[in-house]
């Protein structure tokens, strides 16, 4: 069992909580670009991270991650892909696709507004705690590179993202 999502990472500077002595304000540094690394992604209960980057989301790219997700799934089993109900997640395009693969990929859609069902959202939170939220860069290819090699980490089961998968 996978849970897929999509996430953008904005290249502007996200601040949460932070501990600084009293008296002192901090300044941090902003970039005025609104650049973003969008990825398609999915997590299964093993601990097994599949990661995609796509300059857009539509039923082109989805497929493009499904194939990739299929090639690089540590299974022999089928795979039951849990994910929202994104438009193009159900596109015609995607029909003979899903169908020439159905032996090895079946789609669990969600109810509608519940992403709290879906596992992956945990690590798209915890990825922006450890990797972007407090932090400045440079430029886009600085924040792709943070953000992979972060993932790196996730991209055989492991039982660190077995643990999050597990509380759904």
């Amino acid at each position: 069992m996978f849970y897929e999502d999509e996430c953008h990472f904005k290249l502007t500077l996200t601040i949460i909580r932070a501990w600084f002595l009293s008296g002192i304000v901090p300044q941090i540094k902003s970039p005025t670009d609104r650049f973003k690394v969008s990825i398609f992604g999915a997590m299964s209960r093993s601990g097994q991270l599949v990661i995609h980057d796509s300059a857009i989301f539509n039923a082109e790219t989805f497929e493009q991650f499904l194939r990739k997700l299929i090639n690089e799934a540590k299974t022999e089993k089928k795979i039951l892909l849990v994910l929202d109900n994104a438009r193009y997640h159900h596109a015609k395009l995607l029909k003979d696709y899903l169908e020439s693969v159905k032996e090895k990929l079946e789609l669990f859609f969600l109810p509608a507004y519940s992403p709290d069902l879906n596992a992956i959202e945990m690590l798209w939170r915890k990825t922006r705690r450890n990797v972007t939220h407090n932090r400045y860069f440079e430029n886009i290819e600085e924040l792709k590179t943070k953000l992979f090699k972060y993932w790196t980490q996730f991209c055989t089961p492991n039982e660190k993202l077995a643990k999050l998968a597990a509380f759904i």
